[in-house]
């Protein structure tokens, strides 16, 4: 394997395995010479919706302001490409940080607990009320409850009459939830912290109750 091939493993690897949040809000981002919105972040990096073409491995300035305070870093160009045509051309890209200050680190990290804190609450809000999309699919079972266990980082989603919780990691909702609440809330439990995942329980068993 050449060198440039093991970069680009290496930074494949890097991207999937950091925790990347999506702003519910638009963060406005400035890049380079133009400006854009930020499309998720991680600690390591950011994809942006920009309206300035760049070329892979080119490095610039990125910076945008959050709650009064200013996140400033250089980041590298991994990966660009055309978004939608017209006036202007919008382009979306993926970032990695090369160098940021010690206050912008600290900053990144405020901002992506609070995104992660606001889906974390409104799914918790969501299990009081499930949506009226479709519900999840099942040809075997008219069963009443969805009970999810996490075994490593993969789901295994069983029907079940028994509204109790996975002996292990996990929780059981109402089989009313949909397809896309049930991935977005296996998500949010995924990467939650202990206390996080215990209050997804509590709610859930309680939603399981009414």
């Amino acid at each position: 394997m050449s060198a440039v091939e093991m970069l680009s493993t290496t930074e494949t690897v890097e991207r999937r395995v950091a925790e990347r949040v999506r702003p519910a809000t638009p963060i406005h981002v400035t890049f380079g010479r133009g400006g854009g919105s930020v499309v998720d972040l991680s600690d390591g990096g950011m994809r942006i919706r920009h309206t300035v073409a760049t070329m892979r491995g080119a490095e610039m300035r990125v910076s945008f302001e959050w709650q009064q305070e200013r996140f400033a870093a250089v980041a590298v160009v991994l990966a660009s490409r055309v978004a939608a045509l017209g006036t202007p051309t919008m382009f979306d890209t993926r970032l990695r940080f090369q160098r940021l200050n010690s206050g912008s680190k600290e900053l990144l990290a405020r901002v992506m607990t609070a995104i992660h804190s606001r889906e974390l609450r409104r799914w918790i809000a969501n299990l009081q009320g499930w949506s009226d999309e479709a519900t999840v699919e099942n040809s075997e079972s008219d069963g009443t409850f969805l009970r999810c266990r996490l075994i490593g980082r993969t789901w295994k989603t069983t029907w079940t009459h028994d509204a109790s919780h996975p002996p292990s990691n996990g929780f059981t909702v109402p089989a009313t939830i949909s397809k896309l609440e049930l991935e977005t809330l296996c998500d949010t439990y995924l990467h939650a912290n202990a206390d996080e995942r215990h209050l997804i329980q509590l709610m859930a068993a309680e939603a399981v109750r009414e």
